[in-house]
Parts: structure tokens; sequence; C-alpha cells
């Protein structure tokens, strides 16, 4: 009994950190629908004409808001260090790309418009259970994890002024990660959600560069997905 308790808790010798074939996991992700984001609350300069017929420039609020209809990614794990068979420390950049739109956030900003979405998020798991390596014998298990994200919406922009580029730009904001691994028939899966949020922010001025009438309002850049994985 010790020695199946042993066999199961403790990794391969063979596994070393430079043994990329044991240490590698890969999966194909998919979303559908519940993938949204948000970008930060950025500020461009916008011609304004009073009743007077003076034209001035103020500082317009942006903010762009994406929902993804379909999400496919790409799902690359590395485990730096193999505590036991099923508990190990690892490196993960699921790449995704999105099919959906993006619009202006609220009534009272600016936003670029667009189709599709790029997110890298680069996060470090700690992941227990099922398919935390190759040896575990678990049939279930789940992860955490803890990192940042590059986001870019409207990549393909429907209108190319410089205005347009200007309200869609990338950004880089922390996120986390939990999911739940196990199996369906011999195939291992994972069921994930992923959050990323930015500093609180408030809007003061609306797109043309007017006081808000409520005084401000509150936002965030933020992104929220839900995906399964399914891995190779």
């Amino acid at each position: 009994v010790d020695e199946i308790e042993n066999s199961t808790n403790q990794p391969q010798k063979s596994s070393s950190i430079l043994d990329w074939k044991s240490r590698l996991h890969t999966g194909l992700s998919s979303s559908f629908f519940v993938d949204f984001i948000t970008s930060p609350l950025s500020y461009i300069d916008v011609v304004y004409t009073d009743p007077g017929n003076v034209k001035r420039i103020e500082k317009g609020a942006v903010q762009t808001t994406y929902t993804s209809f379909y999400t496919i990614g790409f799902v690359p794990r590395y485990n730096v260090y193999e505590i036991k068979n099923n508990l190990v420390l690892a490196v993960s950049a699921p790449i995704a790309i999105g099919f959906g739109n993006a619009i202006p956030a609220s009534e009272s900003v600016n936003g670029g418009s667009g189709f599709g979405n790029f997110q890298l998020p680069i996060f470090l798991n700690i992941f227990y259970g099922a398919e935390s390596t190759y040896n575990a014998q678990d049939q279930i298990g789940f992860n955490v994890g803890y990192g940042i994200e590059f986001n870019k919406i409207g990549l393909l922009g429907f209108s190319s002024s410089p205005q347009n580029e200007n309200m869609n730009k990338s950004w880089v904001m922390p996120a986390f990660t939990a999911g739940a691994q196990f199996y369906r028939g011999l195939s291992p899966m994972e069921v994930n959600v992923k959050f990323g949020y930015g500093g609180i922010e408030n809007q003061r001025v609306d797109q043309y560069g007017n006081q808000l009438l409520n005084g401000k309002r509150i936002t965030r850049a933020s992104s929220i997905k839900l995906s399964v994985i399914y891995y190779f």
C-alpha cells in the first residue's frame, strides 16, 4: 500500500524541468457567448461648437465594450515544478481569438467599432488532481492561477480613421483564472473561468467633454470568459 501511495504522490524521477515532452500540456478551448471585455476609460480630443458658434477642443470620454459570439483558443501549459504526480506549479499562456462586435460602453462615451478580438494571458498556475501531470491517477482536479493579460478588441475596424484607432487601443491588466479538470470517457477536459480587471475609474465628463449630470460614472476595464478546454 505504501508503495502504491508513494508512486501516486511522487513525480517520476525522469521528469526533469528540461524534459519538455513530459511537462508540456496543450489543449483547445472554446467559448460560446460568455466572453465579455471592456476597455479602460480614456479621453480623446473632440471639437465642440457651443451655442455661440465658437469651436473649442474638449476632452471626451472613451470606453469600448466587446461581446464575443464564439472564441477559440490554444492552451499551452508547462509544469515548471512537479511537487507530486498530482500537484504542480505551472506557467500557461492561453491565447484566444474571438468573433464578436465592439461598441461604445455606454451612452455617455465614445467607443471604438470593429469586429473580433485577440487575448493573450500569462498565468502562474497551481494544478491539482486530474491532468496535473501525465502520471496523475485522479479522475477530477482543479486549478487556480494569477497573472496578466493583453487585450485587443475591434481587430477589424469598421472605420480606419485615426480617431477610431485612438479609441481601439490595446491594453494590459491583471487577471486570474480557475478551473476544474475531469474525464469525459477517456478524454481529459476542463471547465474554466477567467476574470481580468483594471483599476476603478471615475468618469466625470461625457463624450463631448460636458460634465455629467449625475456627477460621475464609476467604471473599470474588465473581462470575463467561461470556456471549455479539450486537452490533446
